[in-house]
């Protein structure tokens, strides 16, 4: 198995960028070449040096460091975000299939159904008009949306592994449907969740980014990828090294996280295995 991922280039790739993202994340709760929120005036808008490796912003801050901590406020994010959606996705998900075709299996889809009618960043934008803005608003935001999309996800793979041979033998021998849940169903769906999740934490930073952009994100004076974006538009012509910085922070991550998903569905499909 680790041979044959070692073979796939997109595992390979995405893994790699992953990891540098989560270490640099880790890093940032330990070191950073400076305070990312000490603003220095007079070293304003300077371009990358030995001293400030990708240069400052408007106010003085050290670029570089303020991409380290963006990139563990993106993870949080992340990770409290499709956790929340894998948690109580994948619970509906379960009750649903389990009851297939009654009026619980009916209310859930559908409201499945009512949720992905919305555009997602607009009814998030919605909602933190109503919270307030806020990381942790705006982790609820994300996370809502992510519930129904694991809710079908796991209620579909569930249905496929009860109409096997196993299942049947199972409840034959008397188990009931929480522990056939727990112990046949849950572990053959866990590869297709891990790979749902993977592709739902890019979107998630990929969403965070974009509600931060607007200032209803992540707030000052913890510093995000998305506020910097906002921030560097107005110097464009002066600096334009503040926006291409963060936004390839964004574009980076969002890629190693979908290419890590692409190479975890190939790896963990079984019609995709060697013979």
């Amino acid at each position: 198995m680790i041979g044959r991922a070692l073979r796939h280039p997109s595992f390979v790739v995405g893994l790699l960028i992953t990891l540098l993202v989560i270490g640099t994340g880790l890093l940032s709760l330990f070191w950073t070449p400076y305070d990312p929120g000490v603003m220095r005036i007079m070293n304003r808008l300077r371009p990358p040096s030995e001293l400030n490796w990708l240069g400052t912003d408007q106010f003085g801050r050290d670029v570089f460091s303020m991409l380290m901590v963006g990139a563990r406020n993106a993870l949080l994010v992340g990770i409290v975000a499709v956790g929340i959606g894998v948690t109580i996705g994948v619970t509906l998900g379960m009750i649903a299939a389990h009851g297939e075709g009654s009026l619980l299996d009916e209310a859930i889809m559908r409201a499945c159904d009512f949720t992905f009618a919305f555009p997602a960043v607009l009814t998030a934008i919605l909602i933190l008009t109503f919270l307030g803005p806020g990381v942790v608003n705006a982790i609820i935001a994300i996370g809502i949306f992510n519930i129904p999309v694991f809710a079908r996800v796991a209620r579909g793979a569930a249905l496929q592994v009860m109409a096997r041979d196993f299942i049947r033998a199972a409840r034959a021998a008397g188990r009931t449907g929480f522990s056939i849940i727990l112990r046949h169903i849950l572990p053959n769906i866990a590869g297709l969740i891990i790979v749902q999740a993977s592709v739902q934490f890019a979107l998630a930073i990929l969403a965070e980014a974009g509600l931060s952009y607007l200032g209803i994100g992540t707030q000052p004076p913890n510093p995000s990828w998305g506020r910097m974006l906002n921030d560097a538009q107005t110097f464009l012509a002066q600096a334009p090294l503040l926006a291409i910085f963060p936004g390839l922070a964004i574009a980076f991550s969002v890629l190693g996280f979908n290419l890590l998903g692409d190479g975890l569905r190939d790896l963990l499909d079984p019609k995709t295995k060697e013979r």
